[in-house]
């Protein structure tokens, strides 16, 4: 067998060497263009995952304890809050207070949903106080004003998708009409952009607004929020916050964001399958063409070389290794290709409406799968027309028959 090897390695060494270098470069560069395929589409929406789950810290923070069963309000919420703080690997938490309401500026009237926070304990938690575009974040004794989402407001990004107030600026008095009938009045005290719908089409107000108006308990909640510090742990230190003796369901933000995006990344994964496998079968069948033309005109000398006492193992095992060599050239020029349009795209991201951007995720075991797989599917490619024809008669192979 060692003997069958070197024989093939010498015999493909001698072919390739004999081969037409401009054929050569051609080949190269199809297979580096199918290998780039196979690793950047891939990594592209890996940073569109990034993009979007990162959204998700605004509603859910880094974790997130929601309440249990059909209960409307988690009922010990103070109590779960010194349960999470006594984890070491969190850093902040706060509890939050959710209501649907009507916002009404003028004549105009829009659906929203209206989130009570501790103002002062959001500047750990969440991106909040960081998106405020005009006007000021909340205070603690903010206790009749308001933050409104872009989307809500006319000329902000979104607002010709969706109803808007109009021109409602930091100032502005706007009436709130709550799910349970109760009206109140609050001044704008800021506008805040997060580009997604999930912050910009909602409203923030102190949570003891919310207490006050649906009458609740101070210790009951609709979430605790919690930040983390290391993001890599984030599914460790859930189990610790579950471990410590919080009864009520505990998520991370990737399980919410699966749970909310699911079905578009799943139609954006199909594309992405489609994609490799299309790329896939394209560079075997690649293969298979090149080497099936080589070995036809080299018919003649695989019977002669059989003629000589070259045995078929060697033969089949010099086209696994020219195509081995083919592929092995393709994948490094596909490499060099790749880890250029990621840096190229890490300083140019891909922007959507001016603030939305999204920066490839390189993706270390993608690539190296990626090139386990293509090598095994040149070997492939590169043996099934040799061993057809190392299979044939002496003398049917010399005469070309």
């Amino acid at each position: 067998m060692l003997n069958d090897i070197k024989v093939g390695l010498l015999s493909a060494k001698s072919s390739i060497k004999r081969g037409n270098k401009k054929t050569l470069t051609f080949i190269v560069f199809v297979l580096a263009l199918i290998f780039m395929n196979l690793v950047f589409l891939p990594s592209m929406i890996g940073g569109m995952m990034g993009l979007f789950t990162g959204f998700m810290q605004y509603p859910y923070g880094d974790i997130v304890v929601e309440p249990s069963g059909d209960n409307i309000y988690i009922n010990n919420a103070d109590n779960v809050l010194q349960k999470v703080r006594t984890v070491p690997d969190v850093t902040f938490a706060t509890k939050r207070l959710d209501a649907g309401a009507s916002i009404q500026y003028k004549q105009k009237v829009v659906g929203s949903s209206i989130i009570g926070i501790l103002p002062s304990e959001e500047y750990g938690v969440s991106e909040y106080p960081n998106i405020i575009t005009e006007g000021e974040f909340l205070g603690d004794i903010s206790r009749d004003e308001i933050i409104i989402g872009a989307m809500l407001v006319e000329g902000y990004f979104g607002s010709e998708i969706y109803d808007n107030l109009g021109a409602v600026r930091v100032g502005s008095l706007v009436d709130v009409t709550y799910s349970n009938g109760e009206e109140r009045t609050y001044k704008v005290k800021g506008i805040m952009e997060g580009t997604f719908e999930l912050v910009d089409l909602n409203a923030l107000v102190h949570y003891k607004e919310i207490e006050d108006v649906f009458g609740v308990d101070d210790g009951k909640a609709t979430s605790v929020v919690v930040r983390v510090k290391n993001l890599e742990e984030v599914a460790e230190t859930k189990e610790k916050i579950i471990t410590a003796g919080v009864k009520e369901p505990v998520f991370t933000r990737d399980e919410k964001s699966d749970a909310i995006l699911r079905q578009a990344m799943q139609s954006i994964g199909m594309i992405d399958v489609v994609s490799k496998f299309v790329s896939l079968i394209v560079g075997a069948a690649l293969i298979l063409i090149i080497i099936y033309i080589n070995v036809l005109n080299r018919k003649k000398e695989i019977g002669i070389l059989k003629a000589v006492g070259i045995s078929p193992h060697s033969i089949v095992l010099s086209y696994a290794f020219i195509s081995m060599f083919y592929v092995s050239l393709g994948i490094i020029a596909g490499l060099i290709l790749y880890f250029f349009l990621m840096f190229y795209f890490t300083i140019n991201p891909v922007t959507f409406y001016e603030t939305m951007t999204i920066i490839p995720e390189i993706q270390v075991g993608l690539i190296i799968n990626s090139i386990f797989t293509m090598l095994i599917l040149s070997v492939i490619a590169g043996i099934l027309p040799a061993w057809r024809v190392s299979k044939e008669n002496i003398l049917d192979a010399i005469w070309g028959r």
